[in-house]
Order: structure tokens, then sequence, then C-alpha cells
């Protein structure tokens, strides 16, 4: 009976749940691009494109913002980030409501030609649906964080048609952890989202690019392509932080605010229709040759233009797509002063600016590679990627270490890591010398509570660090050994004066415990806590 038990359990959570899952995801994909259909056929049917453009985006934009406002739904953009951050900090708590309403009013968006993308509303949809499916069941709150990743990964999966970068999203970003017990019901579930999209859409690539090939020679030019996507999305970021402010600073008067950027829109849309909606479509002509080096970096300036007053309005609606497009044009246009072949400048560009946005440089470049099936550019998309996420690591340091903090219950964007200094957490720990005898170091370690023991010379300089994993190692020999014999030499430490990002650092690359802190000249003074710098930061988020 016990076993038919356990062979039930590990059934329902390996293939019953993320199968379920798989389908609600799927299906909810395949009913928000009928949703844009049908309001891009209202558009089309009853109204000249582009030049409606200006009379329909003011009501438009107006539209969403009353809408928002009267059933109180926050009117901030909803991203993947927001999604990872809600099932890692909360575990979850997503509103029905505004998942609904967030889906409707981005469908009717994007069909009525905002230039926004689906992906963060689809994404908040899969959570909805997954949240509701596990209260319904019942699933215990071991498996919550699992199945609530599972629903958003699946979702995503069939909206890109990327399974295997919905996966990546779901280890990477939601959940920080690979193994099998995790790593298999995202793939059922991804896999079945994928599946059930291409039973009905086939197995579609959201935009076709020619075969292409790229010369080594033209590697040292990627890096502009990633200094251009950095520099793009700071100031996109920037402009839509002062919208955010002046939100909140004109609230009584932002319905009239709306109006006005819904016309500035409008009439942007309606000199460069191409910037419109999604813009696969577009991007798949720019890959085949149809547009100008030229028209392209002009079409990339008006995507990024209408993108920021669209978003700083409070329109619903996706980023990634956005990101996708402007990196495609953006890419192909400086692509061709160095390479009459910029078509792979600009397959590069996509990945960049989605590495820009998202801060997962490998995440992106799969989606990039899948999308398109250019598996045999992989080279340049990764490497354009990851420098992309340097530069933009250059200015917040902490964007390298956010999702591991997300992880440890941290939201590094809502605490003023400057109020913490690394004298407010230093604990005195008695240190050993690099001389001492092996099982004296061991017994000390098996009695105490310390994981780790700073080692020292003579003079009280730091020169190693011993745990009891380093004294197992001792039992190999048959003659006495120090500690100066196994000690970890050149330990990881923090300088009495390091900044905050050191902090993060430390508190993001070790799982927990405590690390040795040291002045100047590296004489040793304590040791950092690190777990109860954890807790501090948690408590003021």
């Amino acid at each position: 009976m016990k076993l038919i038990k356990k062979l039930f359990g590990n059934l329902k959570h390996f293939f019953f749940i993320p199968i379920a899952l798989g389908i609600l995801g799927g299906f909810s994909a395949l009913l928000f691009r009928r949703l844009i259909s049908y309001s891009h056929f209202i558009l089309v049917s009853f109204f000249k494109v582009p030049h409606a453009y200006p009379f329909l985006l003011p009501v438009v934009f107006l539209f969403t913002y009353q809408i928002s406002r009267k059933l109180l739904v926050s009117p901030e953009n909803v991203t993947v980030d927001e999604i990872a951050k809600k099932i890692a900090l909360e575990r979850g708590g997503f509103d029905p409501q505004k998942g609904l309403l967030v889906l409707l009013l981005t469908s009717f968006n994007i069909g009525f030609g905002a230039p926004v993308g689906r992906e963060g509303p689809i994404a908040k949809l899969g959570g909805v649906l997954s949240e509701l499916f596990n209260k319904i069941f019942r699933s215990d709150g071991l498996h919550f964080p699992i199945y609530l990743t599972c629903g958003v990964s699946a979702a995503l999966s069939a909206t890109f048609n990327a399974p295997a970068a919905a996966v990546l999203f779901g280890t990477e970003v939601v959940l920080g952890k690979i193994n099998s017990y995790i790593l298999i019901p995202l793939l059922i579930s991804s896999s079945t989202a994928t599946l059930v999209a291409r039973y009905f859409l086939g197995d579609f690539r959201a935009f076709v690019v020619p075969h292409l090939t790229y010369s080594t020679s033209e590697i040292p030019f990627f890096p502009f392509v990633s200094l251009l996507a950095a520099t793009s999305v700071l100031v996109i970021s920037y402009s839509l932080k002062l919208f955010e402010f002046l939100r909140l600073s004109l609230k009584e008067y932002w319905h009239l605010a709306s109006l006005i950027l819904g016309l500035l829109v409008g009439f942007l849309l309606y000199l460069t229709p191409q910037a419109a909606g999604v813009g696969y479509r577009e991007i798949t002509d720019l890959f085949f040759g149809n547009f100008s080096p030229e028209k392209a970096g002009e079409i990339a300036f008006i995507k990024g233009l209408a993108v920021v007053l669209t978003f700083g309005s409070g329109v619903f609606g996706g980023f990634m797509a956005p990101a996708i497009f402007m990196g495609a044009f953006g890419g192909y246009s400086l692509g061709a002063l160095f390479s009459p072949h910029p078509q792979v400048f600009a397959l590069a560009g996509t990945a960049a600016f989605l590495s820009a946005i998202s801060g997962a440089p490998l995440r992106s470049s799969l989606i990039i590679v899948e999308l398109t099936h250019s598996y045999q550019l992989i080279v340049p998309i990764l490497f354009t990627s990851a420098l992309t996420n340097y530069f933009m690591g250059i200015f917040s340091q902490s964007r390298f270490f956010k999702r591991a903090l997300f992880h440890k219950g941290i939201d590094i964007e809502r605490v003023l890591i400057e109020n913490f200094t690394v004298k407010d957490f230093i604990v005195p720990v008695e240190p050993v010398s690099e001389e001492d005898d092996i099982e004296r170091v061991k017994q000390r370690l098996l009695e105490g509570k310390e994981r780790y023991l700073p080692v020292v010379n003579s003079s009280n300089k730091l020169v190693g660090i011993i745990s009891l994993r380093d004294i197992s190692v001792a039992s190999f020999y048959d003659f006495p050994l120090k500690v100066k014999d196994v000690m970890v030499k050149e330990p990881f430490f923090i300088d009495e004066d390091a900044d905050p990002s050191e902090l993060l650092k430390a508190v993001s690359l070790i799982e927990k415990g405590k690390l040795p802190v040291v002045d100047r000249n590296r004489f040793y003074l304590g040791m950092f806590d690190c777990d109860r710098f954890v807790r501090e930061l948690s408590l003021r988020n």
C-alpha cells in the first residue's frame, strides 16, 4: 500500500499536475492571441489605419487609465521580473481580478496598435491560473512555488514557442535551484503547453529569419550593439521612473495627461506605422532586406519613444516584444556601419535588448535562438547578451545579485543598502593558528556553532579558512598534519570599509554563515554575520 501511495504521489508531482498546468498555460496563450485578433479585426474593419491612430490611441490610453483607477488596479507595467518577484518573495498572491483585467486591456491595447508586448501579462495570467489550481487541489507549501512556476513557464512557452527558454526562466529567474525534482515538472508543463499551442497554431516562429552566417572579423564590432542596447534601456528606464513620479504627483490631472500622451503616440504611429503593435511581421521584413539602415534606425528611435510614452501613461503590456523590435531595428542600423550583412547584428541586437531589459542573458539568448532557429549564431548572441548585462551592471551593481537575493527573501530595490556598514555586523570569533593541530580544531568545530574558522599567522593576518570538510582530507594521510596543510588559502573576505555592493556580493554568493573581516593591512578583525545581515535586509523590505 505504501509503495502504491508513493508511486501515485510521484506520478502526481512529476506528470499529472504539470500536464494540467501545461494545458492551462497553452490555452491561456491561445485565448490571449484570439483576443488580440478580435481587437485588431475591429480596428481594421471600422477604421482606416494608420490615419485613425491619432484619434483612437488617446481614447485607448484614457480608457485604460480610467478602468485601472476605478477598479483600484495599479497602472504599473507588468514585467516578467515582477512575476519572478511575486513567486520568490510572496509565494504567489496573484490578484485574479488584476490578472484578467491586464489580459483584457493588453489584448485591447495591442489590437488597437499600442506598441506593447504580450509576454508580461500572459506570464501573470499563467501565475493566476496556476495559483487558483493549487488552491483548488490544496497543494502543500513545499510544492506551491514549483507549481506556480510551472504555470508561468507553461504560459511563456506557449506564447514564444520556446519551451527550453521557459524552463530556464523557471530555474534561473524564479526558483534559483536546479534539481530533477524541480526540473522534470517544469519540462513537462512547458512541453505540454508548447504541444497545445503547436496543435492549434503549428510550429510557428514569431518572426522569420533567413539562414545567417557571421565572420570572425565581425566579432570586435558586436560590443557596439551591447553598448547601444544598454544605453537605450537605461534611458528608457530613467524616463519611465520620471513618468511614475509624475503620475503620482499629478494624479488628479493624469486623465488629461493620458489623453495628451495618447495623442503623441498616435501621431508617432501615424508617421511610422511600422512601430505599432507587437511588430513581429515588420521584423521579418527587416531580415529580408525591406528596410534601409537609415529607415531602420529611424523606426527603432520612434518605437523607443512611443514605448516610453505608452508605458509612462500607465498602459498595460509586456516589455519583451518592444525590446526585440528595438534590438532588431537598432542592431540592423548599427551593423550596416560594420558589415555588408547587418542582419546578424540585428539578431544579436534582439538578444542584447532582451538581456538589458530582463537581466537574464542566458535566457534572453535562448529565447532568440529558439524563436528563430538560428543555432549557428549562438556565439555572437551569447557574447552580445553577456556584454550587455555587464554594461548594465556598471550603473547598478545590485543587478548582478538581484535574483539571488530574491531567493533569500530580499527585494533589494526596496532597501536602502547604504544604511548598512560592515562594522554593524561583525561578531567576535576566535581564530585558529596555521600551526595548530588538526584534531584540536576538529573538536572545536564539532562542539561549537561555527561552520568555518578563520586561520591567522603569528602576526594575526588572515591566511586561510578551515571547515570540517577540509579537515576530513587529513584522514587520507597516516602522518600528523597542521591547519596550514589542509586550510583553504586566499579565502574570500570582507574589508572593514567595504561598500554596499561588496556586501550584496557576499550574501548572494555565500549560502549562509559568516565571513572573515580584515582591515586594509589584512589583519583579522572578526566575522561578518551573513545570516543576521540577510534578516535585517528582509525585515526592511
